[in-house]
């Protein structure tokens, strides 16, 4: 594993966090249970039967040489490295040895089959956390010498489709070398450039941000169809400086591709600072939760961007690529602007709702609203019909591949660096870290029930004593939060700010920390009504029925569907009563949180097609129809209702 972290390098600006290197936070307790669900479910076996990875031409075999094998790869390395698990390293090398042996004496690598420089920015994320967790010194010079290789043909060979949408995975690579280096390779800072320039404007984008509806009233399908069939046949592509309309607005509503370049303006911040680039993302974010936003804490896209309702969906790739986006930006010293609150709702909600209890199926698109998952028609912008099953390649194998980095980069990015040698914990989870803090070690040991808990106890053993800081970030909903260290006098840090606790440390010293958490309620599109615990929105689960519509001997397409009462309302001013029970298994194993709540039946709310109708507004009842229901964590849910109406009591 690397000794250091990487802080950013002049001309660069200064950035305020640094990533640890993969391997010095290990994950415990409910998060190790994770992953190793992950290693034992689809991530850990994938290689073993689907031909895009199992036959993949970047493990030196003839079949698939594009995106997926590097996808895999991506999650696989971290959740390899992570628990030590040797079958799954090997299974890694493969990979990555014959990623290496390919480069040419020019520097280009991967498979012959096609040139496009997207796969490869993949690839070389999976190569970066390969080298942090095991300092492989070919790996910097393999990358010199592709970067120099890319420096020399960008311009006659440039960026095109879905590279021009997400260059900045590219430009990240750059920035890491350029750091890595101590700073000496001045033609990589222009390659930053270069790439930057042909990347979409994703600042500018977020700054005008036109997709104030879904991108079905903006432009239908099948306009969007023929207009990009109609460049294409003109010889008009998305390419280098290139902007044709269709496919501009094709990629720029994109989801995944907006999940992607909510980072762009933070990663080019550090060397094009300005007040645009340094705001871009809070502007972004701002504008998509108003227009696309839903209440597991992110905007739907089912493929593209699909407006607030809580029945369109949210693809699987767009999750784990936002949260990737989430852990990138906080290195990148732009305002904080709530990114490890964003980063934890979409941890313990989305992922988890996205994937079966036993992490072997998956869904392209989940639902807030969710009652069905069935192979029929639904709202959706251009999926398919079973886009919202459980299987192992709904609708498109994309998400089959790329799903597995969610888990492991989320335990790998729970602690950073801060330029002062000390730490800073973004989200809480049982784990331990092992870092140093100058040239002193230290361990930091987390033990928390949290999400399904409010104590986070962090033991500190620093290997003689040693002042550095500790900065703990407080989450935006947790009034009342209060801080001690070594059993001394309560402090109440502030909501929505990190707390710095500065001092000497040594072996035996603990900082408790109590975030208290009370439901409550958030407004949502029409009128609609989430209830929300600490990190985890929680949700009414029908009972579920699980049935095979597709045979496969590992991961079969399941439909889930309810013969239960759903069509709940909750009550304006109803009681809400939590219970919060810790847990020590993965998610759907077992609740950990619960919550009461005061309800009436929304008679004449049904369904629309495969999904629940709009939630309805200006509902009534009596009080002697109220009746109280039960709520769990929505990562726990394969059906459920998230958003709920309001119901107000007459006499």
């Amino acid at each position: 594993m690397m000794n250091r972290a990487l802080f950013n390098m002049p001309p660069l600006s200064r950035n305020s966090m640094a990533a640890l290197p993969l391997g010095a936070v290990k994950p415990e307790s409910w998060l190790k249970k994770q992953l190793e669900t992950a290693a034992n479910g689809l991530s850990g076996r994938l290689y073993e039967f689907w031909p895009d990875v199992k036959d993949s031409a970047w493990r030196g075999r003839g079949g698939d040489g594009w995106e997926r094998a590097p996808y895999y790869l991506d999650g696989l390395v971290p959740l390899a490295w992570l628990l030590d698990d040797e079958k799954l390293k090997s299974v890694c090398m493969e990979y990555i040895e014959w990623t290496l042996k390919s480069q040419r004496e020019d520097g280009f690598f991967g498979p012959e089959g096609n040139d496009d420089w997207w796969p490869r920015m993949i690839m070389l994320k999976a190569l970066i956390q390969y080298f942090t967790a095991t300092v492989d010194r070919r790996v910097p010079e393999f990358m010199f010498n592709y970067f120099k290789y890319q420096y020399k043909t960008i311009d006659k060979k440039p960026l095109r489709e879905w590279a021009v949408a997400r260059g900045a995975e590219n430009i990240e690579a750059v920035v890491w070398l350029y750091n890595l280096t101590g700073g000496k390779h001045k033609f990589l800072l222009e390659l930053m450039r270069k790439l930057k320039e042909q990347t979409l404007d994703w600042t500018g984008h977020f700054s005008a941000f036109p997709h104030t509806q879904s991108m079905q009233r903006l432009i239908p399908w099948e306009e969007m169809k023929t207009g990009r069939a109609d460049e294409n046949a003109k010889g008009e592509q998305l390419a280098g400086l290139d902007r044709p309309y269709y496919a501009t607005q094709y990629h720029l509503s994109h989801v995944v591709n907006v999940a992607m370049g909510l980072k762009a303006p933070g990663v080019v911040s550090q060397f094009k600072s300005g007040a645009k680039e340094r705001g871009a993302f809070a502007t972004g974010w701002q504008k998509l939760m108003k227009h696309h936003g839903v209440a597991y804490g992110m905007f739907t896209g089912d493929e593209h961007l699909s407006g607030s309702s809580p029945t369109q969906g949210t693809e699987t790739c767009a999750v784990v690529e936002l949260m990737h986006t989430l852990e990138t930006l906080l290195t990148c010293g732009i305002p904080e602007d709530g990114l490890g609150d964003i980063l934890e709702k979409l941890a313990f909600n989305a992922l988890p709702a996205s994937q079966s209890a036993d992490m072997l199926l998956h869904q392209y698109d989940q639902q807030a609203n969710q009652v069905k998952c069935s192979k029929e028609k639904r709202g959706w912008y251009n999926n398919n019909d079973d886009s919202n099953l459980f299987g192992l390649e709904p609708n498109f194998g994309c998400c089959t591949a790329n799903l597995h980095q969610g888990w492991p980069k989320y335990a790998a990015s729970l602690w950073y660096a801060t330029p002062d040698e000390g730490f800073a914990c973004v989200s809480y989870a049982p784990c331990t870290v092992r870092f140093r803090s100058g040239d002193t070690p230290v361990k930091l040991r987390v033990e928390t029930a949290y999400p399904f808990g409010e104590k986070v106890l962090i033991h500190v053993d620093a290997a003689e004593p040693k002042a550095f800081p500790v900065c703990l970030r407080i989450p935006q909903w947790a009034d009342g939060a209060t801080l001690r260290v070594n059993g001394g006098e309560d402090m109440e840090p502030i909501p929505g700010q990190y707390s710095v606790i500065e001092g000497e440390w040594q072996k035996g010293d603990a900082i408790e920390l109590i975030l208290p958490m009370k439901p409550r309620l958030t407004r949502w599109s029409r009128r609609s009504a989430a209830v929300e615990l600490g990190p985890l929105l929680m949700a009414f689960r029908p009972e579920e029925t699980w049935t095979v519509v597709k045979e496969h001997p590992v991961a079969p397409d399941y439909a889930v569907t309810t013969g239960d009462k759903w069509n709940w309302a909750l009550v304006e001013g109803g009681g809400m009563t939590a219970s919060l029970t810790g847990r020590e298994g993965a998610f759907g194993s077992e609740s950990g949180a619960r919550v009461t709540v005061e309800a009436v039946e929304a008679k004449g709310w049904g369904m629309k097609g495969g999904s629940c109708a709009p939630t309805p507004i200006d509902l009534t009842a009596k009080r002697c129809d109220v009746v109280n229901i039960e709520l769990v964590p929505y990562g726990d849910t394969g059906l459920r209702i998230s958003q709920f109406p309001m119901a107000g009591l007459v006499e």
